[in-house]
């Protein structure tokens, strides 16, 4: 038996035994995986020697290749190959199991999945972005047993951008006592918060698959956020057999410390269940302590207060390790956004890894909770109708998610074609029964859908489309999201003063000005599309993704960024980037015109007179300075939202000039300069002091590869990840901003290469690979530690080039 195996039976037995509960162990490690529809894979005898050996998360389709013209591959799924495939692994079991529950906890597997162990089916999980459990007690063996599962990911609808395939998600082994808590069977609420005191409800489910009645008693406990107890509450039932009992508990919390933005307080919950005496289960749940409310004057209050959500939408992808759901990699990501100045995302358009949610707890960042995109067959399959599967899949992902406090509002859906439909009653019935489905489900929150563009009776490119008013799906919503449309607002405002407005897709395109277009007062906030740049959805070969994110699928800044950064955030900063008004390129989608504008970082513009130049800032003027000499001093205009809607009949509405809320507004200053060589720098000030600078050199040739870890210490535990920025520079140090030479990556120790990649979304080069080009200058090297502690060392060559040399620490 190998190593890993002893370890980890050990650790099981020690876990089970010790604590007399539940045990959740990650089986991520050491799966055996190949392509194709082998349903013979199934069976315990099934030589899989030839196998290829990998850890999960694991995505089967990202190391590509890309396809232009392929019968299982297109622009939606950025060109990248739509599959079948099989995961097998052998898994030792001690008698620890005997007389107890044994499940399988999937976390996510794209799509179709079943799950045999033993040779025995035990799962069928159409949707692969849900979670499930797969019970094994029946066919689970003390000692060697074969877990087998399959994926079909071959239905060409099935997303409208990257999915990913395979086990991309965590795999748990998880051990109970008969009588349990069902599976996220815990709800904690808070319906009445004070100064003084918390009411907290906690409703919890709890499962008795034994042959007998049995008396349980249920003891909760709350812990404060800085781990004390806050007191505790037991009930006693007789549970009957198969019975899945709620036990609804509630208790006072004093001096609540309430869950927001800046002060994320998180309590928990310890939930025992007992048993003549004895604590045969346990569990832990996070919640905090929050009101949220949407008031139609003031738009969104956190406890009370006034909160405009500056947020970006998200897809589930990571850039180069694809669907994988590593949860550095998800930090490393949210920590950008928070950097950015965002202080809320929307999980667009299904249930995003858990760890996500989990993050913008602890650190204060508002989520609103998408659970479709179209309601259509989409996610389920060709064939399985979605009237058939919505209500399961939607109570599962409510379930899963509803104790999380940066949860504010719930998403049905985006877009969706019902609509638009005379046929379906424009979306109507369904959307109604949906949100009525929520409200019954899960009380606290409100519920939305993403509107597609269009507007009332699915006009469509039609003469009356500006006059037609909100669509019919805008009055059965609690909150009204709508998708690029915020120019309809103060019309529909006024006619219809009930409304509240999110900004659900706002488009970066357009320099992100669509900040200015909307009341800040009255309305919830915006997200803007996208957060960063993802994978599918293209708009043609060679695109592999959509280009319009704010921050590249690298989780490096665009020079754009600094401009989203300069509205949302309140740290004094200042920017300089340059661009070509004849490089600006348009494209209509979705009834919308989304704008491109190519813009360079850097000060090489050898064999120009002068340079079309931007300075983002959120200061009260900037100076600008070349060669130490002043080009001058320009002020920023200061934000400006006016407190009333003005009202605007459909007559007088002119969709070429549609009503502004204040005078035109924006964040940057334009400026024509004379071009030579050295230095160019910005100076930000706020009352005549300089508060920010930003400089640009002209730089040298090419000399050397450098190597930039984001950490140089990681953990040795096969999850952990270190990004290496890999960039061209010249003798000074400088990014050469042209560069595109082809590097060769080796790594050594106790680490490996996870994926490279750059921000071309043009490229052909694989994200699975030893090499690849710089673009603009820079490229990425994912880096994955393995299980020991020890030194992982990059080498970095390119021709002509000093070689890149970094070292990093596993422990």
């Amino acid at each position: 038996m190998k190593l890993y195996k002893l370890l980890f039976t050990l650790l099981l037995f020690i876990s089970f035994n010790t604590f007399a509960q539940r045990s959740s162990q990650l089986i991520n490690f050491d799966w055996k995986f190949s392509l194709g529809d082998i349903p013979e894979a199934k069976n315990p005898d099934f030589d899989d020697a030839s196998w290829q050996t990998v850890h999960l998360p694991h995505d089967a389709s990202i190391a590509g290749p890309f396809m232009e013209d392929s019968l299982n591959s297109d622009r939606k799924n950025g060109f990248l190959p739509r599959r079948k495939g099989w995961y097998r692994k052998s898994l030792t079991l001690t008698d620890a199991i005997n007389d107890n529950k044994v499940f399988l906890e999937f976390e996510g597997i794209y799509r179709d999945a079943r799950v045999y162990v033993n040779g025995k089916e035990v799962a069928h999980q159409l949707n692969g972005y849900e979670a499930f459990l797969a019970d094994i007690t029946e066919v689970a063996q003390v000692g060697e047993n074969t877990i087998a599962v399959s994926y079909g990911n071959t239905d060409m609808e099935s997303s409208r951008w990257y999915n990913g395939e395979g086990i991309y998600r965590d795999v748990k082994l998880l051990i109970t006592a008969p009588i349990h808590i069902d599976y996220n069977g815990t709800y904690v609420f808070t319906p009445s918060i004070t100064k003084e005191k918390a009411q907290v409800n906690i409703h919890t489910e709890v499962f008795n698959e034994t042959e007998s009645i049995e008396e349980i008693t249920l003891s909760s406990e709350v812990l404060n956020p800085a781990g004390k107890s806050m007191g505790k509450v037991s009930d006693i039932v007789p549970v009957g057999v198969g019975e899945v009992y709620t036990f609804k508990q509630k208790m006072d919390v004093a001096n609540p410390e309430l869950w927001g933005i800046e002060t994320p307080n998180l309590y928990k919950v310890i939930t025992s269940v007992i048993k003549d005496g004895k604590v045969i289960d346990a569990y832990e749940t996070n919640f905090g302590i929050r009101t949220v409310e949407f008031d139609r004057n003031q738009g969104l209050l956190l406890n009370g207060e006034k909160v405009f959500v500056k947020g970006v939408n998200l897809h589930h992808d990571l850039g180069p390790l694809g669907a994988a759901a590593f949860e550095r990699g998800f930090e490393r990501r949210l920590e950008g956004l928070k950097k950015l100045g965002c202080n809320g995302i929307r999980l667009s358009h299904n249930p995003h890894d858990t760890y996500m949610l989990d993050w913008c707890d602890r650190n204060g960042m508002l989520v609103l909770d998408e659970a479709f995109d179209k309601w259509n067959d989409q996610f389920f399959g060709e064939g399985n109708s979605f009237d058939d599967h919505w209500k399961s899949s939607l109570k599962a992902f409510v379930k899963r998610d509803r104790n999380h406090p940066s949860v504010f509002l719930w998403s049905v859906g985006n877009e969706t074609r019902q609509q638009r439909s005379p046929k379906a009653d424009f979306g109507v019935p369904m959307l109604k029964e949906m949100v009525s489905f929520i409200h019954n489900f899960e009380p606290s929150r409100k519920v939305t859908c993403g509107l597609h563009p269009s507007r009332k009776s699915g006009a469509y490119r039609t003469e009356n489309y500006y006059r037609e008013g909100p669509p019919e799906m805008e009055f059965y919503m609690d909150v009204v999201s709508t998708n690029y449309r915020e120019e309809f607002w103060p019309v529909d405002k006024a006619n219809y003063p009930q409304l509240m407005f999110i900004l659900s897709e706002a488009q970066a395109g357009n320099l992100g000005n669509e900040w200015f277009n909307i009341n800040h007062h009255s309305s919830v906030g915006l997200f803007y599309w996208g957060g960063t740049d993802y994978i599918g959805e293209s708009f043609g070969w060679p695109a592999k993704g959509w280009p319009n994110g704010i921050i590249d699928w690298d989780d490096h800044w665009k020079p754009f960024s600094y401009y989203i950064h300069s509205l949302f955030s309140e740290e004094p900063m200042v920017y300089i980037t340059a661009y070509d008004e004849g490089n600006a390129t348009a494209k209509l989608w979705n009834e919308v015109k989304l704008r491109y504008q190519p813009m360079f970082s850097h000060w090489n513009w050898q064999g120009k007179d002068s340079v079309q130049l931007l300075t983002f800032s959120n200061c009260q003027e900037v100076e600008l300075f070349v060669n130490d000499k002043s080009m001058g001093v320009k002020k920023v205009p200061e934000e400006y939202y006016t407190k009333d809607i003005t009202a605007h009949s459909a007559e007088e509405y002119d969709p070429e000039n549609p009503p502004l809320l204040g005078p035109e507004m924006h964040k940057k200053l334009e400026w024509k300069i004379p071009y030579s060589t050295g230095t160019i720098r910005a100076e930000g000030k706020i009352n005549g002091k300089v508060v920010s600078t930003h400089e640009l050199k002209t730089t040298g040739k090419a000399a050397s590869i450098e190597l930039v870890a984001d950490r140089e210490k990681i953990k040795a535990n096969g999850l952990d990840l270190s990004y290496i920025t890999v960039k061209v520079v010249d003798k000074n140090g400088l990014l050469i901003p042209d560069a595109a030479n082809e590097i060769k990556f080796m790594v050594t120790g106790e680490g490996t290469n996870a994926g490279v990649g750059n921000a071309d979304i043009s490229s052909n080069e694989p994200f699975v690979s030893d090499q690849r080009k710089v673009f603009q200058g820079k490229a990425l090297l994912v880096i994955r530690s393995s299980r020991t502690p020890g030194k992982i060392t990059i080498k970095a060559k390119a021709r002509g080039l000093k070689t890149g040399v970094l070292e990093i620490e596993s422990e």
